[in-house]
């Protein structure tokens, strides 16, 4: 055991993570009788998909360390966090893998924790993520601290008692205010069913009965060599199958007849079957639009894909970045730090990849005097120019330079 575990106060209450553990190896049993935990649910393509775009997603905006000071707000690039946050929080993760692993555990387990590298009462060196299975539990004190009973590294199943001060915590939904509850616990029933309807379908192509079509011959009439009606068959498969021959016209002689097998009402419930559960797994569990993985019924048109990227952003995205946001507050900076500074992620950085829309923000921020042209040029990683940190209407100024120009033509005239 730990030094730590020898010194701590005893706990009033003690918050143990070990039957997560237990599903976690073993699995939750289901009605289905598919075993759902949380690495076999990743192999559902639904939770898969989902997992995987909100940490994409996440990953991909830029967390800055902000500085109030008076009226204004301003990047602490000094301080020592910034980096951390922004760039690489410890020595073998950027900050892009290292938010896109906190969205993933809070989606597939409810809870995040690293630990705060450094001495205590100085600056985090690093935050170094804890692994699958660390944390076997969180004790409170009397006094209502709390403690992080942590698996050494290496060392098997020796732990170390950590101070919940040196523990940065990310929590999805709470019940206790102590540990996040497990998303795959509580939807392991909907997982196990797209899981089993998956194993289904590739069993079914694996030792089904999948024909395309039956040749008939009249009544009376069949190949007494089966090696004739085998190369009969192989010539037809030759002549009609396959992409390239599609549309042709068949030549069937001696009153051979060609029937299209089509798809089953089985065949169609099945996949009905799958689609419900896709749909109440993206849709319900993770509150992202169906639009997004395009496994709705219709393909969403222009004007309404820009209408799920929104929710997409206000829904599913901002609840999470304001949760990692306080939590950067609550667990990183100290109680006269939290006066002038806080985290923002930049949600502009979703914008990357659209040039007209991200034109069209720009006109509009410079053209309402909230940005200057050299804010918006930043954004962009240009270099500032002379006079572009005017807040000035773009717009009504060249009218009125045309119009000066106009008066002073008359004039002159």
């Amino acid at each position: 055991m730990g030094f730590l575990n020898q010194i701590r106060p005893r706990a009033s209450g003690e918050y143990t993570l070990r039957t997560i553990d237990l599903l976690r190896q073993f699995g939750g049993g289901t009605s289905t009788g598919v075993a759902v935990n949380t690495n076999s649910a990743m192999r559902a393509m639904a939770v898969h998909s989902c997992v995987s775009i909100k940490a994409n997603a996440i990953g991909q905006l830029p967390c800055h360390l902000m500085r109030t000071e008076g009226e204004k707000k301003n990047q602490a690039r000094d301080h020592y966090l910034y980096r951390l946050l922004h760039d690489q929080p410890n020595a073998w993760m950027t900050a892009p893998e290292f938010w896109g692993m906190a969205s993933a555990c809070l989606d597939l387990r409810g809870n995040f924790y690293a630990l705060k590298s450094g001495l205590p009462g100085r600056p985090t060196t690093e935050l170094i993520p804890l692994s699958v299975g660390a944390v076997q539990s969180v004790v409170q004190t009397p006094d209502y601290g709390l403690f992080y009973q942590v698996i050494r590294p290496g060392a098997g199943t020796i732990t170390d008692t950590i101070p919940g001060d040196r523990i940065m915590h990310l929590r999805g939904l709470t019940l206790d205010g102590i540990i996040g509850l497990n998303p795959i616990e509580y939807a392991r029933e909907s997982i196990g069913l797209a899981l089993a309807t998956e194993k289904h379908g590739a069993k079914l192509f694996s030792q089904g009965t999948m024909i395309g079509g039956v040749l008939t011959m009249p009544p009376g009439q069949f190949f007494k060599d089966r090696a004739k009606a085998k190369e009969f068959l192989n010539d037809f498969n030759e002549n009609y199958s396959t992409v390239t021959n599609a549309h042709k016209a068949a030549l069937l002689e001696n009153g051979v007849t060609w029937t299209k097998m089509g798809m089953t009402s089985v065949d169609s419930q099945f996949l009905e079957a799958r689609n419900f559960q896709k749909k109440e797994i993206v849709d319900l569990f993770f509150g992202l639009p169906l639009s997004m993985l395009q496994s709705g019924d219709k393909v969403a048109t222009y004007a309404s894909a820009e209408q799920f990227a929104l929710q997409f952003v206000t829904y599913t995205l901002m609840p999470r970045l304001v949760n990692i946001e306080r939590a950067i507050s609550r667990d990183l900076l100290t109680e006269e730090e939290k006066k002038t500074l806080f985290a923002k992620f930049s949600a502009q950085a979703l914008l990357r990849g659209d040039s007209a829309a991200r034109a069209t923000f720009y006109r509009e921020m410079v053209n309402t005097e909230i940005m200057n042209p050299n804010e918006c040029r930043g954004l962009e990683d240009l270099n500032p120019y002379d006079g572009g940190d005017t807040y000035k209407t773009r717009t009504s100024t060249v009218k009125q330079d045309t119009g000066e120009q106009a008066d002073q033509g008359g004039a002159q005239s």
